[in-house]
This record gives C-alpha cells, structure tokens and sequence, in this order.
C-alpha cells in the first residue's frame, strides 16, 4: 500500500505543467504547457488560396513550425520558349539572381546569409522558381527581396555575358552524368516539342541568345496571370501583407495578347540513341503516355508505378529487393525502376533499367511484358493493396520543403485544388483504374531512348 506521502507526490507529477513541441493554434510554434501525459492531437494542416489586387496568385500551407519556406513560381519554363530563342528559360534560372537598381547582389547574398535564410533558384519543364527558406520571423525580408528579383527590369550588359558561360558549363556537367542525359532526351523523344524542350539548353543555343530574347520571353510569361507565390510554414495573412506591400513598389505586367498559349503537349513516341562506348555502363529508358496531375486519374497513375517498381525498399531480402513486377526483369547486374513525370496537360510512365548492356535487351522485354500483363489480365486486390500503401508512402516521402511548395504552385497555377488530399485518393484506387490506365499505355507507340554500347543496346522495335 502506497503511503501518504508517495501518493501526494504522484498526483503532482500527474498534475504539473510539462512542455512538449505538440503544435496547436493558440500556442506558440515552438512548443506550449499543459497537464498529463497524453499529447494534445496536432492540428490540420491550413491551406489557403487568394489573389492580390494585381492578379497574382497567393498560396499557403501553413503547418505552424519555425521554419518557412516561399517560393516566387513563375510558369515560363522551358516548355513555353519560341523556336527564335531555345534556351531563355534556363538561362533566367542562372541570372534571376542579380543585381537591383539603387543595390547590388552583394548585399542581398551577405544579409541572407547573416540571416541564415536560403535564397536559390529552379527549373522544371513548366515552371521557373525562386525560393528561400528562413525562420518565421525573416519573412519581412526574405519575401521582399524574392519579389524584388523577380520584376527586376534592368540587367548590366557584364551581368549577361558572365552568366551566359556559366549556363554552358552547367549544361555540359549536368548532361554528362548519364541518368540526367536519359531523362532529358526521353522528353523530347515523347513529345518532341514543348514538354520535350530541354531542360539544359545546348551551348550553340545558349550562345546565340540575346538580352532582348530574355526580356521578350519575361514580356511575354512574367506576368500576373502566369505567377504564384507559394508559401509553407507562414500564415496566409502575413504572406499576403508582404506580397501587396512589395507589388506596390515595382511594375507588375498584366496579361497581354503576347501571353504564351502553348498548343496541347500530344505524346508522339520514338527513339534517341547515345553511343558511350563499349566499356560503359548501360542505360535505357522507357515511356508510354500516362495522365495530367489534373486528371481525375492520376492517383491511379501513382498507383501503376507503385506496383510496377522494381526498387529497393529494403537491405535485406531479395535480390531485386522489391516485391514489384519490375523485380523479374533486375539482376546482380541491372536494376529495374519505374517512375512517372506529370504535367498540367500530359503525364509519363517510364521504366528505367541500368546496367550490363548484355542483359539490358531481356530485362526490357521482360519489363514490358510485365506492364502489358496488368493490362491483359488485371491484378490481385492483394497487389492492389500493396501498391497503394507504397503509393502513399513515397509520396509523403517525397514531399520535402521546397517540392511541396513547388507541388501547390503547379496546382494553383493549372486551377487545381490544393486542398485534396493525395493519401484519400490513391486510397480509392481500384483495379479496373490500374488496368485502364495500363491499357492505355501499351496501346501506343513507346517513347525509348538507350546510352552505351549501341551493338548490344535493343531497338524500340525489339520490345
């Protein structure tokens, strides 16, 4: 029996203040106080969604830590260059950065770094992005100096010749690591112009740019209709204050008639092939057309590539590692992933396979035999099941800092909702989505591009 004295201190243990980093809206970020010992339930994430009196597009999603992130999304990636000037928008990745009138770019980098926030630039298919990270409390001056970036009209003449070396040299080391070099040309193979535009521009391209081919390409894609600034871990009505404070300051274009209305990205198929001699290491890559991130349908695309993937989840077990239809086709020797690109309007399902370039030829056959055997015959709702849960485990992985707020941005900007949840979606997924989709892929012409020994590499018609 437990005496006076134990029993009065264990009831104020029981009942003393503790403190736990347990988020809820009416306490600080950081941490708050409260009694016992079962944490209090975090709360939902706040998504919001709004627009500035300029017509720019404002997005949060606030989870109520410490640390921000915003990013300035512009869609004027490389999709939407004209065929006069290939090569503006990778070559405004590098120079977006720079010096502002009245201020030079030494001051913006050393005050960011004192302040330990992040300032850095990015490039997808669509979309050009600037971006920082920072404490909470930085936000004052982090989002200012994105804005200011981005609808900085003046550039020196030095400022455009420095950085027009430095994206050749760029361009060069990223396409030389193969895996890079693969990805970019499967684009062009699948849809040749438009999402096939490079990522990195070739270096004749790069040096028959001028200035007025930049300031043509921001006249015609920096403008409201076609920028989100998205942020994460700040409030929507402080972001949104920053943003209508700073907007007042500079010159915002509306949109106009040059706007850019690309046509509909339209998978077309086909084939590149890299010789990279004898001695390397083999790389080949497969596409067939899958959906928009838009679609109804692509939680199933997620689903598709979840039962596919040949990866490995795990040190141990298998020699594949994986319990994916893609696990056949690998060996000691070569490995077999599958991966899915989405876009606005178009999406890809590709497998990838590295490795010995004598085994390269039966794991493709095996690996599209596989897809088209989802397609022919359908699959098992345990196989269902367990592409799901992989599904939404690699897409919650994947959502670090600077994707999710790339994610919300490409959704705001296509009109989409940042309020559905991913996870209740592939929940829903069911086996006669998995084998439509499936149909639908195996019934074009494939997308295929092989890097090495080209006599042992297979041609798409071997398939």
């Amino acid at each position: 029996m437990l005496s006076t004295r134990t029993s009065s201190r264990l009831l104020r243990v029981a009942q003393q203040t503790r403190q736990y980093a347990v988020l809820t809206p009416s306490h600080s970020s950081l941490g708050y106080s409260r009694k016992g010992d079962q944490p209090a339930v975090a709360p939902k994430v706040q998504r919001q969604v709004s627009k500035t009196s300029q017509g720019i597009t404002v997005a949060t999603v606030d989870d109520l830590g410490p640390v921000g992130t915003v990013a300035v999304v512009l869609k004027a990636g490389p999709r939407f260059e004209s065929t006069e000037a290939p090569g503006a928008a990778g070559f405004w990745k590098r120079v977006l950065v720079r010096n502002v009138p009245g201020d030079n770019i030494t001051r913006t980098v050393r005050e960011t770094e004192l302040r330990g926030d992040t300032l850095y630039t990015a490039l997808n298919r669509e979309e050009l992005i600037i971006a920082s990270d920072f404490l909470r409390d930085n936000a004052v001056d982090a989002v200012p100096t994105l804005l200011e970036q981005v609808f900085n009209k003046h550039m020196y003449p030095y400022e455009f010749l420095h950085t027009r070396s430095a994206v050749v040299e760029e361009a060069a080391a990223a396409t030389a690591e193969p895996t890079t070099k693969v990805l970019d040309a499967l684009h062009q193979a699948a849809f040749h112009t438009g999402l096939g535009n490079p990522l990195f521009p070739s270096a004749p391209a790069t040096k028959a740019l001028k200035q007025s081919d930049l300031f043509e390409f921001a006249k015609k894609n920096f403008t409201a209709d076609r920028i989100a600034v998205v942020g994460c871990g700040i409030s929507h009505e402080d972001l949104t204050s920053l943003v209508e404070e700073t907007l007042a300051k500079v010159s915002v274009d509306k949109a106009a008639a040059t706007s850019t209305t690309p046509a509909a990205a339209k998978f077309q198929g086909g084939e590149l092939r890299f010789d990279a001699g004898p001695k390397a290491e083999s790389h080949f890559a497969i596409a067939f057309p899958s959906v928009s991130f838009t679609d109804a349908s692509y939680p199933a695309a997620l689903v598709l590539r979840a039962l596919l993937d040949g990866s490995r989840r795990l040190k141990w077990g298998s020699l594949s590692g994986s319990a994916g239809l893609l696990a056949s086709a690998a060996t000691s020797k070569t490995s077999a992933t599958a991966f899915d690109a989405a876009y606005s309007d178009a999406g890809l399902l590709g497998i990838y396979l590295k490795g010995d370039a004598g085994e390269i030829k039966t794991a493709a056959q095996k690996a599209v035999s596989a897809l088209k055997g989802v397609a022919d015959k359908g699959i098992s709702e345990e196989a269902l099941k367990r592409a799901r849960s992989i599904a939404i485990v690699d897409a919650e992985e994947s959502l670090t800092r600077d994707v999710k707020v790339a994610e919300v941005a490409k959704r705001v900007l296509s009109g989409a909702d940042i309020k559905a949840e991913v996870a209740e979606a592939i929940k829903k997924v069911s086996v006669a989505d998995i084998q439509k989709l499936a149909k639908q892929a195996t019934s074009a012409t494939p997308a295929v591009v092989a890097y090495g020994n080209l006599q042992k590499l297979p041609y798409s018609h071997q398939l």
